[in-house]
């Protein structure tokens, strides 16, 4: 069985959307596997709803409103450099008011699993922003990429923070938890989030990579 982490540890799991997050973040309540505690979940705003570069930085250079065609920016690679720095920023933000949350519960955060996808970057920003298509996933990794950021500074480290496959987090969690897709799946729907926070499908997704984080994180090897 994996080694627990120290006492007191948190391990946040997200998912991410255009311009939010779901967050969760739980601990193992004990040596038994199946003790898993869910201290926390709720929403966090990876951007300004009001700042399009921001919350959709390949959009705008896109010259696209959501379907809509819009002009583009005179300088498509300025907008997007300076949507991703405010991106950033703004993650940051967020995802230290959770920090101080659990902080305040006595819990600090060790680990981080982020959901991530399969779509693969444009080798250009011209090709990033050329079909709407690709802008979808060049949105997508960005977001990733600041909750990867913000959480690696919460951790301490990057190498505490897994990427972890969204099509596959049951059958990951089933390998790496060593339990069956049935049983893990009832330990998670019989949790309840200590803060009182949303327990929807997103949210029980993000404690799934965060709980895959933890038992990777207790193997001290944490893999990609």
């Amino acid at each position: 069985m994996a080694a627990a982490q120290k006492p007191g540890n948190a391990s946040i799991g997200v998912s991410a959307h255009l311009g939010w997050a779901a967050v969760a973040a739980v601990e193992i309540a004990s040596s038994e596997k199946r003790a898993l505690r869910v201290l926390y979940t709720g929403r966090i705003e990876t951007a300004d709803p009001g700042d399009r570069e921001a919350k959709e930085p390949y959009h705008v250079a896109g010259g696209f409103d959501g379907l809509d065609r819009v002009p583009r920016p005179a300088d498509p690679a300025a907008s997007v450099e300076r949507g991703l720095r405010k991106q950033r920023r703004h993650t940051a933000r967020a995802l230290a008011r959770v920090e101080k949350e659990l902080a305040s519960e006595g819990r600090r955060v060790g680990c981080a699993g982020i959901l991530v996808s399969r779509g693969r970057a444009a080798k250009d920003l011209e090709k990033a922003i050329g079909s709407h298509t690709q802008i979808h996933i060049e949105e997508g990794l960005a977001v990733r990429e600041s909750l990867r950021r913000a959480l690696a500074e919460s951790c301490r480290s990057a190498r505490w923070v897994s990427d972890i496959d969204q099509k596959s987090v049951v059958s990951i969690a089933s390998e790496e938890l060593a339990m069956k897709e049935a049983a893990l799946l009832a330990v998670l729907g019989a949790a309840k989030p200590g803060n009182g926070g949303p327990w929807r499908k997103e949210e029980k997704t993000a404690a799934l990579a965060a709980w895959i984080a933890w038992a990777r994180a207790g193997r001290k090897r944490p893999r990609k």
